[in-house]
């Protein structure tokens, strides 16, 4: 099966349905947070516009296991990626699309949905508080690199020893700090760096650093919306559990941009990474 991570802005999109209808083994996988946003506000009108295209296609979407779930699993094969998969949740996610078709729709489908609202944004609140400060730390990182380093990200210059082992660091000290930040096991042996990119937390950090240099860059501009920022945590979570599968469909250029480098790196390094899917028409 080749299980493509989905973020929000395809889920409508004929690129989906395309790639569904090519073949029954296609598939496409959602994250707790891509739900989560889709069913922030009107979840009933965003769903039903949302769930269109999966609800043609009850046996080739699945929800993932929410990535508070997921932080202590170590994948290191296709088998352990599939076990990222809720099944009991991808069930109920279908029978969702099939009730919102539905005419008239269920009785129970209102509340349900108001609850569902109520939780998502319960949950975009408390990333809301989670990214404030985002840009300062952002401007953290970027002070860890000299002028001269700055600049040769910026004009992608080929950059020094130094300067990879910087980023490095930063890498490592992220997946230290975002383990801590959701209650990781306390008192463990020091995990090994080839042990740590097999787990999620590894590669979301990952994918933060991809994005920091990204920012750096584009010339570390300040004042991007809140709101933006909480986008981007959502779309740097999604690119990284995409790294799992077979890759990450999304209409958004940082989320391709962020997966291609996080995929490459990860393989180079000799993580296990699902087997690149390239179709040059979506």
């Amino acid at each position: 099966m080749i299980t493509i991570v989905l973020d929000k802005n395809l889920m409508r999109a004929p690129a989906m349905e395309e790639f569904l209808s090519m073949d029954r083994n296609h598939a496409v996988a959602l994250s707790d947070w891509t739900i989560i946003e889709m069913q922030k506000t009107n979840a009933l009108t965003t769903s039903r516009e949302s769930l269109a295209i999966a609800a043609k296609f009850p046996n080739q979407v699945f929800a993932l296991r929410p990535v508070g779930d997921i932080l202590d699993d170590e994948v290191r094969s296709k088998d352990d990626a599939t076990k990222l998969i809720d099944y009991p949740e991808s069930v109920r996610l279908g029978q969702l699309a099939a009730n919102l078709r539905r005419v008239p729709p269920p009785d129970n489908l209102g509340p349900m949905l108001q609850k569902a609202e109520a939780y998502a944004s319960t949950m975009i609140e408390r990333l809301r508080d989670e990214v404030a400060d985002w840009e300062e730390a952002l401007v953290g990182a970027a002070g860890e690199f000299t002028r001269e380093e700055r600049r040769a990200i910026a004009t992608q210059q080929k950059i020094s020893e130094a300067t990879r082992l910087k980023a490095i660091d930063l890498l490592l000290e992220a997946t230290r700090n975002f383990m801590i930040d959701n209650q990781q096991k306390k008192g463990a042996e020091p995990m090994k760096v080839k042990d740590a990119m097999s787990m999620f937390a590894f590669r979301y950090s990952l994918c933060v650093l991809i994005h920091t240099l990204s920012w750096i860059k584009e010339g570390a501009g300040r004042g991007k919306k809140i709101e933006r920022r909480v986008n981007d945590a959502i779309d740097l979570q999604v690119a990284a559990v995409g790294t799992f599968f077979e890759g990450t469909l999304s209409g958004d250029k940082q989320v391709r941009d962020v997966s291609f480098v996080a995929r490459t790196l990860l393989r180079q390094w000799g993580a296990y990474v699902g087997e690149d899917w390239h179709y040059p028409n979506l």
